[in-house]
This record gives structure tokens, sequence and C-alpha cells, in this order.
């Protein structure tokens, strides 16, 4: 399992992590977020960043305590960022609270940062090299050698304070299982890179959090207790701003212009600035995440900022305001890491597929390129590349589709012989297609300047937003218009407003008028018709008697049917 994995979620429109993501090392299938593990730097800006929390990050919690289980010797290397994570009013509880666990040691990772500082002064002290790019952080690491391999040759070649640290505490104690506890999930990545695989597992500051409390360890009911390995001194503002340089200045580093770099895009820039040749002799320290390790994406304690968190950190680094000596083992452990290319070379599309795929989306030229980044691309193109690369959708450009979604309304709007009517709670016309603009002999711009009221009798409407009932089929004469209408109002929830729907049956009822009156003239005749009959059969009353009466009631039953549409009334 990789770090972290993308869960089954409600990813639709969002493109929330893609947007935050440094290198745009997710996929997009049938509308769900999938990690690219040959691109990802491990960095965790997904995981803070998903609203639907469809980022799972692995955890080996269940591994550690297996370990514990069985008996095995087991050493914390704690990263210095712990004092300004678990809010403990003395950082030394959080060590009882390991020790309340059953690990056999709890140690500072601070040990390894002194390691690393030393060897570090070395390599500069030779003047081999022209910049120096030296981290702890290794989504810095993932990050040159998966995505600017060209910069491997600058990278101090030395492996991280983590590394270093489980070397050391595996030369004293071979037997000895180590588990780094930390703020970063990139560290996971780190420990099973084959170049270095003496961390047996790694744990998050969040991870303990969660383990303390099931434990039921309350941090602050602990006495204090110390670390069992030497005391670090300044190596703990490792994972403080600046802190690898403070570290290596208080060793002697000379020679070199300083810099450190902060923030997945300034690290970014930083390396493109030295591709273009713009600096030279300057030894960069440089982090993924904003306030360094403080500002790591699982360093706990979500209501203290890493701004107390490092002043914390710095504090107690300055209670030994020295750098720890050189450790006798250093000289028996080996330190050094060779960086390699491991960028994953992606197919590139020529000009004119580019063209096609922007065309597909309905960019016909560069004026439609709007580059709004709300499909998670900084550009427009970079989006058509990434669809070709099938990393990306057509569908995920939010313009088009809505425009298209629009366009489809449109059409069905202004192709309906009704019109329709949208007004929200203050009876304001919201919108309007082309038979209401038609009917109330307006343009679209002049209705939505105005209110319903300026046209017709709004109180159907003010009903329907009130009650939130709809009115059907209802009968409604316009008089100023000359129309008449049966109007179907529905409720919009969302809008809280009213659509209403005007069959404008004017010339139904015209056709309605017309035949009434041609039946009342056909009545007009029948009973002129009766009348005659009527007097003839006076005069021959004798010899017509029954045959009167008949002709009479038939007559009489014409003239019904007429009056009633063609109904019998029998």
């Amino acid at each position: 399992m990789n770090p972290i994995e993308s869960m089954k979620a409600d990813c639709k429109n969002c493109y929330k992590c893609l947007r935050v993501c440094p290198v745009k090392s997710i996929r997009f299938n049938h509308e769900q977020a999938e990690l690219l593990k040959d691109e990802c730097i491990w960095c965790g800006a997904c995981v803070k960043a998903c609203p639907q929390h469809a980022k799972a990050v692995r955890s080996e919690v269940d591994k550690v305590r297996d370990m514990l289980e069985h008996n095995h010797p087991v050493a914390v290397s704690l990263a210095p960022s712990f004092i300004g994570s678990f809010g403990a009013d003395d950082p030394m509880k959080v060590v009882a609270a390991f020790k309340r666990l059953g690990f056999a040691q709890v140690r500072e990772t601070a040990e390894g940062a002194a390691m690393v500082s030393d060897e570090l002064v070395k390599i500069a002290k030779t003047g081999k090299m022209d910049n120096i790019i030296t981290t702890c952080c290794p989504s810095v690491n993932e990050l040159v050698e998966k995505h600017y391999p060209e910069l491997v040759d600058t990278m101090a070649p030395l492996v991280s304070p983590m590394i270093a640290h489980a070397r050391l505490i595996k030369h004293e104690s071979p037997d000895t299982k180590v588990v780094f506890v930390g703020p970063c999930i990139a560290k996971m990545a780190e420990a099973e890179d084959v170049r270095h695989e003496d961390v047996d597992a790694v744990l998050t500051f969040e991870d303990m959090e969660k383990w303390f409390w099931q434990e039921g360890i309350d941090l602050n009911a602990l006495d204090a207790a110390p670390f069992d390995g030497p005391d670090a001194g300044l190596a703990r503002m490792y994972p403080t701003c600046a802190g690898v340089i403070q570290n290596a200045l208080a060793r002697g580093l000379t020679g070199y212009e300083t810099l450190h770099v902060e923030g997945a895009e300034e690290c970014k820039e930083l390396f493109r600035a030295i591709q273009a040749g713009e600096l030279h002799g300057c030894l960069i320290e440089m982090n993924i995440c904003q306030g360094s390790c403080m500002g790591g994406p699982k360093a706990g304690q979500e209501k203290r900022n890493r701004f107390t968190g490092a002043l914390a950190v710095e504090q107690y680094a300055k209670k030994s305001a020295q750098p720890l000596g050189t450790i006798p083992e250093q000289e028996a452990i080996s330190l050094g890491k060779v960086f390699v290319n491991r960028r994953k070379e992606l197919a590139q599309p020529d000009e004119e597929t580019i063209r096609s795929i922007l065309r597909s989306i309905g960019k016909e030229s560069k004026m439609d390129e709007l580059n709004c980044g709300s499909c998670g691309y900084p550009s427009c193109r970079e989006k058509a590349i990434a669809v070709f690369q099938g990393k990306a959708e057509l569908s995920m450009c939010l313009p088009h589709m809505c425009q298209a979604a629009q366009s489809m309304s449109n059409v069905v709007l202004d192709s309906t012989p009704n019109a329709i009517v949208i007004v929200d709670e203050e009876m304001k016309i919201k919108e309007v297609n082309s038979a209401a603009q038609k009917m109330f002999r307006v343009s679209r711009q002049e209705a939505l300047e105005r209110s319903l009221y300026e046209f017709m009798d709004a109180t159907d409407f003010e009903y329907v937003l009130q009650n939130f009932d709809a009115v059907t089929d209802k009968k409604r004469e316009l008089d100023e218009f000359g129309v008449v209408v049966r109007e179907t109002l529905v409720y919009l929830p969302k809008q809280h407003g009213v659509m209403g729907i005007l069959n404008d049956v004017t010339q139904d009822e015209e056709q309605e008028k017309a035949l009434y009156q041609l039946r009342v003239d056909t009545m007009d005749m029948a009973q002129k018709v009766i009348d005659k009959q009527m007097i003839a059969a006076q005069e021959i009353a004798s010899l017509l008697g029954e045959t009167t009466a008949e002709t009479k009631a038939t007559l009489t039953k014409l003239k019904t049917m007429i009056i009633h549409n063609g109904e019998s009334q029998l």
C-alpha cells in the first residue's frame, strides 16, 4: 500500500486535490481521483485539501503493536518537531507516554541530524560542488529525482537524519527495531526505499495521538522521563526554518552563501534558477512544507499553529545551545546516498493533437483559452496535454461544460412555445425565454431589470413562494397583453424562487368562443324550425297529431345537443 491511497468519493467537479498538487500527480478516471505513485512526491497537500476526506494515509500502528507484542526490542526515533505538536505541558512527558506503551528506547532523531550536519560541513569544505542542496525533507528528494533529475548532482549526497539515526541505533543494537515518529507522510516512502531500509516502521504524530487516546494515556498526568540517547542540543532546530543551515554554521560551515526555501512552488522556482545558471556558490536548505517540518501534514494538535510550535522547538533547542559533538560510532556508519533519475517519461502530443483536444472543449482559438485553473491545471494547454496522457478528462473543463449545459438549456427554453419566467423571492425577474419576451413585448435585458408586478398579477407566484406548493394549469387572463394563459408555477428550493410556465391558450379560447356562437346560432335556427312546425301542426292537427309530437321531441333533442356541444343528455 502506498503512503497515500485514494478512496471512492464524490469527486465530481471538485479538483481541489489537483489544484494543490505541486506536480499534478493525480489522474481522474470516471470522475474519481487516483494518485500516480511514479510521479507523486507524497507531500500530503491533497490529504489536507480534500473536502471529501477521500485520501487515506497509511497507518502502521498495527505493525508496531505486533513488534511490541512479540517482545522485539523497539526503539523510537522521535522527530524534534514533537515539542510543538502534542501539547503536553512538559515535552518529556511524551517520552514517558512512549515508555508506557512498551518501547525499549525513546531517542531524538536530532542525533542523526547532528551526524548529517558533520558530513555536510565536510563536503562543503572540499569546495567541489558549485551549489549544494541539503534537506531532511523526503518530498524534496522525490521532487528532484522524479521531476528535476538534471539536478541530482546538486544534492548533498547524504541520507536524511532519520536514516542516519536508524543506522546508529542498529549499529549499537543490531536486533532492535526502529520506528520513526514524525509529522511527515513522505517518510513512509523514504523508509521503503531499497537504498536504505534501516527504518522498520513510520508513524505520524496523529497516529500517536490516537494510540495514546486508545490506551487512555493522558500526557499531562504522567511524570516526565528523559530521552535514552545523548542531548542532541542545537540539532533539534532541524525541523524549523533554516534549522539545517544553523547547525551547519555552528559546525564551521564556510565558503558558501546560504539560502533556505519553503514551499513546493518556491522550490520549483529555485530549481529553475539553478538550471538557468543563475545561482552559484550557494548552500540551499529546502522544504516542501511551509514552516518546514512544523507545517507537516500529520503534525497533530490542529488547534496549535505551526508558528507557536516552531517557537516551542526553538526555545527547547536553545536550552542546550551547543551542537552535539561528533558521535564516536559515526566513522563506522555509512551516511552516503546516491541520488538517481527516477523520472517517468510521458508521451508528449504534437501541436495538432493539442489543438484538436482544445477544439473538442470549445477552445477554437487562443482567445477561447481562459486558463482559469478550475480544472486543476494552470492552463488549458497543460490540461490538453494531460488529456492526451490519460491523466485528465475532457469533462473537467468547467467553463466548457457550463457553457454546453447553458446552451442545451437555452435550446430547450427557446424552442418551447410556452412562456417561461423565473423570479426570485422579491418577484424580480431572473430569467425569461423568447416566448415570454414576445408575450410581454420586452427584450430579455429589459425584463431582467424589472419586476413581475409590472407585467402581471403576482399573487399566484407569491402563494407558491410562501407555501412551497405548486399551481397547476390555472387559467389566467392578461388583459394588458390581450392573452389568456394556463399557468403552472413551481417552487425552486435552491434559488428560493418560482418558475412560471405560461401556456398561451388565447387562440384556443377564441376558437371555443366561435364554436359556442355557432352552437347558439344553430339553436336559434332549430327553434325557428320548431316554431314553424308547431304552426303547421295546429293547422293540420287532426291529420298529424302523433307525428307532430314526435317531430317536436326530435327537434328539441337536437337543440339540446347543440347547446351541450353534441353530448346526449338522455
